[in-house]
């Protein structure tokens, strides 16, 4: 896991949003997604071996305290996917709250184009297969290149198939940041920019994300789990 930039990048803008405009948060995704109760955000967990101090949420660490019978959920969970030792990380974790209703919402934030895209050397990993074969079957999508550019949605989906089928409501959001990957430094008392990958317009994420959802196969079965927003930093 890289360490946090400071002042640019989606880890640290959603830290900022988090910490300064929580509230501006919670009602842009409120207003622009069907999450409408309460937004409950766990705090990230520590982790000493980072600058920051702080690290995030691998697997079904966060329900550890939420689930009465962990444990077995644990073993299952192994058998699933852990097995291979390559937990995926979670950038936030919600918990959603209708009156008596909850439901867990996995949040993945973007500041960039490559960052919706990754690679993996899990292609020959026969849990891996196993467990995208079972979430294309309920999602009702067939499609081989879940292994290639755009792995990490397929993951999250799996993951999401996983706490469904234990009877955990969950979901995907999806934070897109604008104007929000500007690496500056101070350079005679004047900020300067020094690398700037952010996404100016909604119109250049929109694009992006429909050619990672036509790759992927994803139709509106796995789209009803999947939330979206977008935030314009400046």
């Amino acid at each position: 896991m890289a360490e946090i930039g400071f002042g640019y990048g989606s880890e640290y803008q959603l830290l900022r949003y988090l910490g300064h405009h929580r509230n501006e948060l919670n009602k842009t995704i409120q207003e622009n997604t069907r999450l409408k109760g309460e937004l409950i955000w766990l705090d990230f967990p520590k982790d000493k071996n980072r600058l920051s101090l702080d690290g995030e949420y691998r697997g079904i660490e966060f329900l550890k305290n939420g689930v009465s019978q962990f444990e077995d959920l644990w073993l299952k969970w192994k058998e699933y996917w852990s097995s291979n030792g390559n937990l995926p990380n979670w950038d936030g974790i919600i918990l959603h709250k209708i009156g008596s209703n909850e439901e867990w919402i996995i949040v993945e934030a973007k500041a960039h184009l490559k960052e919706i895209q990754s690679t993996t050397k899990s292609s020959s990993n026969k849990t891996i297969q196993k467990a995208f074969v079972k979430t294309q079957n309920r999602f009702d999508i067939c499609n081989d290149n879940w292994f290639d550019k755009y792995y990490q949605l397929a993951n999250r989906l799996a993951f999401i198939n996983f706490l469904l089928d234990n009877k955990i409501n969950a979901s995907l959001l999806y934070i897109y940041f604008l104007n929000g990957y500007e690496k500056c430094q101070l350079k005679d008392s004047k900020k300067v920019i020094i690398e700037n990958k952010s996404v100016e317009k909604i119109e250049e994420w929109e694009k992006a994300i429909k050619e990672e959802y036509i790759e992927l196969g994803i139709n509106g079965d796995a789209e009803q789990y999947i939330s979206k927003i977008f935030i314009d930093c400046k």
